[in-house]
C-alpha cells in the first residue's frame, strides 16, 4: 500500500480531527485502509458519510435486500439500523463523517427519504464539486496529492458545499441532539416541550433530519449508547445496572443492540478491534454525546 500500511492487521482507521471552521458539521475525517484479508463486518446505525475510494472495492448489503458497490466518490446515506458490508484487501477510502447538521447543510436531503442507501455524488452535489471529488483519486495516482493532502481537499470540498441551515431547522436538530444526549431513555414529552411546534410537526421535522420519529430515535440511541458503554474496559456496577434498567429485560437489550449495532453485548469485547468498535467510539460518533446524562459523572467525565 502506498501510505499508512496496515501491517498484519485486517484494516486500520486513521481518524483526523475536523478543521475548526467546519467542525460543527462533522464527526471527523478519516482514512480507512484494509490489509491482506477481506473485511466482513456490520456497520452500525450511523450518520451520513461522504467517501472517496482511492483503490480496491467494497459493498454494503442493506437489510431490505439492496446492494451498493463502492464508487469513486459516493454518499453513504444515514443508516437507521445495522447493515453488513465487505471491504476487499488493499482497499483505501477517504471519508468525511457528517453529523446531522452536516448532512442537512451539505446535501439538503431529507433523511426519512434518503436513508439506508448509497448515492453517487453527481446526484447530490453541484457539477463543479462532484468533479473535484472524482478527480481526487486520479490526482493521487498521478502523484499530485498525498492521502493526507487529499483529505484536506475533501474537507475543502465540504467547506465549499455547505449551505447555511435555517435557524428553525438548526433549532430542531440541536434540541433533538440535546434531548437524545440527556438520558438513556428520554421522555418524548420533554422534546415536544422544547420545540415551538405541534406534536405532529415535531415528528415530521425529526424524521426529516434524523430519518425516524422521536420514539424510534430513543430506541436507536439507547442501543448505541448501551453498546458503547458495555464495550468499555471497566464499567461501574451502578452504571451497568442503569443500562440494563433502560430495557425491559436481558432478551430485549440483546435484540435491540443487535438490531442497531450488529453485535450482541457478549461480542462487544473491550479489546475487540472491529469497525463496529471504531465507529461507536468517540472519534467516530461525535454528533450525540454518547456519554451524556448521568453516565458522565459515573465515568469521571466533565
Amino acid at each position: 500500500m502506498a501510505e499508512g500500511d496496515t501491517g498484519a492487521a485486517d484494516y486500520a482507521f486513521e481518524w483526523v480531527e475536523s478543521p475548526a471552521d467546519i467542525a460543527p458539521y462533522l464527526n471527523s475525517l478519516y482514512i480507512l485502509r484494509s490489509g491482506g484479508a477481506v473485511v466482513e463486518d456490520m456497520m452500525p446505525a450511523y450518520s451520513g458519510q461522504l467517501v472517496v475510494l482511492l483503490q480496491g472495492s467494497g459493498k454494503m448489503f442493506f437489510a431490505g435486500g439492496g446492494l451498493a458497490h463502492a464508487r469513486s466518490a459516493f454518499f453513504q446515506c444515514p443508516l437507521t439500523q445495522a447493515h453488513r458490508f465487505e471491504i476487499q484487501p488493499d482497499t483505501v477510502m477517504l471519508g468525511v463523517s457528517l453529523n446531522f447538521r452536516g448532512w442537512a447543510a451539505l446535501t439538503g436531503l431529507s433523511v426519512d427519504k434518503f436513508r439506508d442507501c448509497a448515492l453517487p455524488v453527481e446526484e447530490v452535489l453541484s457539477k463543479p464539486l462532484a468533479e473535484r471529488l472524482l478527480a481526487i483519486s486520479p490526482r493521487i495516482g498521478a502523484g499530485a496529492l498525498s492521502q493526507r493532502e487529499a483529505l484536506e481537499e475533501l474537507a475543502s470540498i465540504v467547506r465549499d458545499g455547505i449551505s447555511p441551515i435555517p435557524d428553525r431547522h438548526r433549532q430542531v436538530i440541536d434540541r433533538t441532539l440535546q434531548w437524545l444526549s440527556s438520558s438513556l431513555k428520554p421522555e418524548v414529552a420533554t422534546l415536544y416541550e422544547a420545540l415551538p411546534y405541534s406534536e405532529r410537526q415535531v415528528q415530521r421535522l425529526v424524521a426529516r433530519f434524523f430519518g425516524q420519529p422521536p420514539v424510534r430515535l430513543i430506541r436507536r440511541y439507547r442501543a448505541i449508547r448501551a453498546a458503547t458503554l458495555l464495550s468499555l474496559p471497566e464499567l461501574a456496577p451502578g452504571l451497568e445496572a442503569e443500562i440494563r434498567e433502560a430495557f425491559y429485560d436481558q432478551a430485549h437489550m440483546i435484540k435491540e443492540i443487535r438490531h442497531f449495532t450488529g453485535r450482541t453485548p457478549r461480542r462487544l469485547k473491550p479489546k475487540e478491534k472491529s469497525v463496529v468498535k471504531e465507529t461507536l467510539g468517540e472519534p467516530g460518533y461525535g454528533s450525540v454525546d454518547l456519554f451524556g446524562g448521568s453516565q458522565d459523572e459515573a465515568l469521571g467525565r466533565d
